[in-house]
């Protein structure tokens, strides 16, 4: 089953939450942490499947470690995948409408451990960048999000998010927009990849996620690179399903381009460019 996760701390979770309860047919199936625990009634899109579950925690998210192992021993069920509905918080301010993969290439200040990562979904997380693209408001941007923060969790897990600030967590209008994008997202197959390099809203690999058949899982901006050895990308590429790696080498230091590619093709680990991945286009969108 998937799950979809809310937090009283966040209000912007609790809108997302509420939108989605009203756009779409849910019933009651019990509590968790004092709060209603909701299963969809029918299939909406690929994620939202009948059997889906919702649930709100009343701390605020980015510290629910273990959450996943939690709720499977209490309701004896096994978790396939972890939506978290949440706000995203910028010093510029600007609206966006965001989805990440969580985890800590250096230290865990927001959660999670530190040096350690939680499986990516780069097929569901991709997919819904492309519908969030699709649902679009004005004036907001749609981007991934490189790596960051907690929780650290043993199932697949990504953020999705609106920014940046208490006006836009409150409106209704970007809420509908992300749970419009949640409820019709249809997965698109491609080459699954780790993304290295850039900076934290992760322009490049935004771009050729909505333009080519490429699924991104974990991603590490250039503040994270300093953290990497072999050990550290490899893991990346396996909880993140991924087939190598992809570099926004434009934004890196050479040398530090360099000597990260070197090291990984004397380990025989694939490095992929843009040319590598098919177009999407309106005949190929299945």
């Amino acid at each position: 089953m998937n799950l979809i996760i809310a937090s009283n701390a966040d209000s912007a979770s609790i809108n997302l939450r509420d939108r989605l309860l009203e756009m779409s047919s849910w019933k009651k199936c019990g509590e968790y942490d004092g709060n209603d625990m909701w299963e969809i009634n029918e299939n909406q899109g690929d994620y939202c499947k009948k059997g889906t579950r919702l649930i709100t925690i009343n701390n605020i998210h980015i510290k629910a470690e273990k959450i996943d192992e939690n709720y499977e021993k209490k309701e004896n069920v096994k978790i396939n995948n972890i939506i978290f509905l949440s706000r995203h918080k910028a010093a510029s301010g600007k609206p966006s409408l965001t989805v990440h993969p969580i985890g800590n290439w250096g230290k865990a200040e927001y959660g999670g451990e530190e040096g350690k990562i939680t499986p990516a979904s780069p097929k569901i997380m991709t997919s819904l960048l492309r519908e969030i693209k699709e649902n679009q408001l004005k004036g907001f941007d749609v981007c991934f999000e490189a790596t960051h923060h907690g929780p650290l969790l043993k199932t697949p897990t990504i953020f999705l998010e609106i920014g940046s600030t208490e006006n836009e967590w409150e409106d209704v209008l970007p809420a509908k927009a992300l749970i419009r994008s949640l409820l019709e997202v249809k997965y698109l197959d491609g080459k699954n990849v780790i993304g290295i390099g850039g900076g934290h809203y992760t322009p490049r690999f935004t771009e050729a996620a909505l333009t080519h058949r490429v699924n991104f899982g974990h991603m590490v901006a250039n503040y994270g690179v300093p953290f990497l050895n072999n050990e550290v990308i490899k893991n990346a590429i396996e909880i993140s399903c991924a087939e190598g790696v992809y570099f926004h080498k434009k934004a890196m230091k050479k040398s530090t381009y360099r000597q990260i590619k070197e090291k990984l093709e004397n380990e025989n680990v694939p490095i992929f460019e843009q040319a590598d991945y098919s177009k999407i286009t309106k005949s190929n969108l299945k």
